[in-house]
């Protein structure tokens, strides 16, 4: 028999399935209308919102979905923020991290979309429960009611689920660098979710654009707002690479780091850094200031394994801490199971009574147990000393061959500093390309070999590890590498390969035997590079002060601290620090000049003060010797050292002034017009116009006699210098590049004439990027208007105001010549004292100085 339908037979229904086609009827409506509501107005099907919390640029708020019928989270940008694009960047880079992993600890996303009430939002499970921070200051608070719930081994249940979720994150390659209590949300039931990826940062992926947003943070504030910019994150929760803004340093052991952090939180109920400044607690961080939990409160009585374990993740090098979060976790999980952590090594008592909690016994079988224990023990360490022996052995082969390749490439680095040193052009030569492509290969070698046998001296087995052949073959890589950096110069790199060094084998219970100590203090001293300084000079000279000059990449050099040594000549200073230093000299009439030095790697400088008994007038004395030339900002000569006698050079820039004095003297109408002054005031402007009339007075407002001389020829520049030589009895000339340098940087290879740093302070010298200085001086500027452009010789103007011709024509030219140093219409690229330009016309913003033989 045929079966009816429901059209056919409508009888064959009973009561409770018209009730319920009716019920599903009415929703099927709703759900109907809310879809065409959305469709009509996005985000229209969530009602009932009401806010939850806010953030720095954030805010959620509790919401009904209609068309599901559940509750949800939604997170939109703060209305004062919703127009700022870094602050949108940033939102949604976190909506899109947290959506692509699903993982049960980490918060799922939902939907996104934009509606005028909340902008752009993206919506997640909510969630009913407190966040860790919340949680750790009840503890804090009240300890004895609220730990009866939260338990050490809970509150590590909770630890370990977020572990569990930082590992899938960085198994897809992607790093939270946010990670702290106030991200994580506890549920009711057990539920542990990792919240705002909105600093999410995917391995190999260039991150220099997610830095835009910049959060001013209160200087009492206590650090735990999180921080946009070259330094991301939480104060109080970053690791040390975070804290100096390394960007590229930023991996997954800088999440370790903050777990590391996070439970340190937990086991003291306090985050690591006490309370203070922004900028202090930074410092702090990059420096590991703060105090290990059980120091800081005793009464916790934390557990000495949790404590290493904690320590170990917040060590303040990356290679120090666990290799990854799988580890960390593992160590979490061994203190709970009873088993031994790899951060501690529990003494031989607490060791035993832990394996017998883990395997439980009656005390009738205790001594059988403990037989079995020690048969077991003695079979391990048989095995154990084969394994070290079989380790050791392939260790000393690779190390050796290492030593071969490393004695190579010795070698080769010689022979091409001797090419090197045949050429003072850039270009690079095929014999110098050649041994550089040889040298890369056969260091590379070395480098591959020594990693493999490091590899292997650490992977020895524990009982042995502190053996002296495991000890001496770790050392004698590490010396060797250092004597390679040494030798190419690499004295920070050296330096880093010391400090790694140390970290292996200064551990609490790994010690250096006498030998191998002795070793790594005399590297230190070869790596500290501190030299001898004697100064001698004429009895005329009545004192002299040693002051040293610091400096660093975002502050100008100058002398700070306290001075090196003062007396009368001669002066012996022992052990003096590599570095540049100035001779504050003294004459017998009570003059004082600089005399600046340079102490090099290692180097023993004699330094001879022939100083004149006067300086002319409008002049500065360069003394002769050494000095720095060329290097990375040069377009033409490489980084070399050159010896130039002593000379005068002039204090500031030929003015128009001077100038005039010398165009009137001439007679030839001819000569008048070659040596004219010729200006353009704009780029627009087609003609240059002559700057003065024939009696030498100025024919434009914009023009001033103090203002320094443009728009000159090299033939009238160099006629004014022999018309200067007829009047002063000593030859005057162009400076070649050499002596202008040499006067700019001094000896000691400085970048710009202030010392290395200049994004500081844009308004060091008159440049197309000096605002305040433009709005002033739009085109030129008085000598000495900015008074911290001044050499250390004290020569005014090098590094801006007008650019200056040199003697010293373009390598690849006999036509075309040299100009050094800025000017108002140029960036920051010609601030480098190395840095040349050249021009094919008659510019307006090009000078001269000149040099007075002594």
């Amino acid at each position: 028999m045929e079966k009816p339908d429901a059209e056919t037979a409508p009888e064959l229904k009973n009561a409770d399935d018209s009730n319920s086609g009716s019920s599903m009827s009415i929703e099927l409506t709703k759900v109907r209308h809310a879809l065409s509501v959305k469709v009509q107005k996005h985000g229209a099907h969530y009602t009932h919102i009401s806010p939850l919390g806010k953030g720095s640029f954030g805010e959620v708020h509790s919401a009904h979905d209609e068309l599901l019928g559940r509750d949800v989270a939604i997170k939109s940008i703060k209305n004062s923020y919703r127009e700022e694009d870094p602050v949108i960047h940033r939102f949604l880079k976190e909506a899109r991290g947290s959506a692509q992993l699903e993982h049960p600890n980490i918060m799922p996303v939902h939907e996104m979309g934009m509606s005028d009430q909340l902008g752009i939002y993206f919506t997640m499970k909510k969630i009913e429960g407190k966040d860790l921070k919340k949680i750790l200051d009840n503890l804090q608070s009240n300890p004895e009611f609220y730990q009866t719930t939260y338990t050490l081994h809970f509150l590590l249940e909770i630890f370990l689920a977020v572990c569990n979720g930082v590992a899938f994150a960085h198994s897809k390659g992607v790093i939270h660098r946010d990670l702290k209590p106030a991200n994580i949300m506890v549920g009711q039931y057990g539920e542990v979710l990792i919240l705002d990826w909105g600093l999410v940062k995917k391995v190999g992926v260039d991150d220099t654009d997610g830095g835009q947003v910049q959060l001013q943070m209160d200087e009492s504030d206590e650090g735990v707002q999180t921080l946009d910019g070259a330094v991301s994150g939480t104060p109080n929760y970053m690791s040390p690479e975070q804290a100096m803004g390394k960007i590229s340093d930023i991996g997954f052991p800088s999440d370790v780091y903050s777990l590391g952090a996070i439970l340190y939180h937990i086991l003291t109920y306090s985050p690591p850094f006490e309370k203070t400044q922004v900028r202090r607690l930074l410092e702090n961080v990059k420096t590991g200031n703060f105090i290990p939990p059980r120091k800081r409160f005793p009464e916790r009585n934390v557990p000495r394994e949790l404590e290493a374990v904690c320590l170990k993740a917040m060590s303040n090098h990356a290679i120090q801490r666990y290799p990854s979060v799988e580890h960390l976790a593992q160590d979490i999980r061994n203190y709970i199971g009873n088993f031994e952590v790899t951060a501690y090594r529990a003494p031989r008592r607490i060791r035993i009574w832990k394996a017998c909690k883990r395997n439980p016994v009656k005390s009738s079988m205790t001594a059988a147990a403990l037989a079995a224990l020690l048969l077991a023990f003695m079979t391990q360490r048989a095995m154990l000393f084969g394994s070290y022996r079989s380790i050791i052995s392939r260790a000393d082969e690779l190390r050796l061959e290492g030593n071969a390749d490393i004695d190579e490439a010795t070698q080769l680095y010689s022979s091409l500093e001797l090419v090197r040193a045949a050429s003072e052009l850039k270009t690079e030569t095929s014999t110098e390309q050649d041994l550089a492509n040889s040298l890369e290969k056969v260091s590379s070698a070395a480098a591959s070999k020594y990693n493999v046998a490091e590899m292997l001296y650490e992977s020895v087995p524990e009982p042995y590890r502190r053996r002296q052949a495991v000890i001496d073959g770790y050392v004698d890589i590490i010396q060797r590498r250092i004597n390679f950096a040494l030798h190419c110069r690499q004295y920070d790199l050296a330096q880093q390969q010391l400090e790694t060094i140390r970290l292996r084998i200064e551990q609490p219970d790994i010690k250096p035997g006498p030998e191998a100590s002795q070793r790594l203090n005399n590297l230190e001293d070869r790596i500290a590079g501190r030299g001898l300084l004697d100064i001698i000079g004429p009895a005329t000279i009545r004192d002299v002060i040693v002051w040293p000059l610091l400096d660093s990449e975002d502050r100008p050099r100058k002398i700070q601290g306290d001075a090196i040594k003062r007396g009368r000549l001669p002066l012996h200073i022992e052990n003096i620090s590599k570095g540049s230093y100035v001779l504050q000299v003294t004459r017998a009439d009570g003059g004082i000049m600089p005399f600046p030095v340079h102490i090099g790697h290692g180097e023993h400088t004699l330094v001879d003060l022939d100083l004149p008994e006067t300086v002319p007038e409008g002049m500065v004395y360069v003394p002769g010797g050494d000095f720095i030339f060329g290097g990375e900002e040069s377009r033409f000569y490489r980084k070399s050292t050159r010896t130039l006698p002593s000379f005068y050079i002039k204090t500031h820039e030929v003015t128009v002034g001077e100038y005039i004095e010398f165009w009137k003297s001439l007679t030839l109408p001819d000569e008048r017009s070659r040596y004219m002054s010729r200006l353009r005031f704009r780029p627009q402007d087609r003609r240059y116009e002559d700057a003065w009339d024939g009696r030498g007075i100025l024919r434009d407002d914009r023009l001033s006699l103090e203002y320094p001389v443009v728009g000159v020829t090299r033939e009238a520049a160099e006629a004014f210098c022999a018309w200067k030589s007829r009047q002063t009895g000593s030859r005057i000339r162009l400076p070649s590049v050499e002596e202008w340098e040499k006067a700019a940087r001094g000896v000691d290879g400085r970048r710009y004439v202030w010392g290395n740093g200049f994004s500081a302070d844009a308004n060091l010298a008159l440049t197309k990027s000096n605002e305040k200085g433009k709005l002033r001086y739009p085109l030129w500027a008085p000598p000495g208007s900015f008074p911290r452009d001044i050499t250390i010789y004290g020569a005014y103007d090098m590094a801006g105001n007008v650019r200056e011709m040199t003697s010293t024509p373009l390598p690849s030219s006999t036509v075309f010549f040299q100009f050094k140093g800025g000017s108002a219409s140029t960036p920051e690229n010609f601030l480098p004292c190395s840095y040349s330009s050249d021009t094919a016309v008659v510019p307006s913003d090009v000078g001269f100085r000149y040099i007075q033989e002594k």
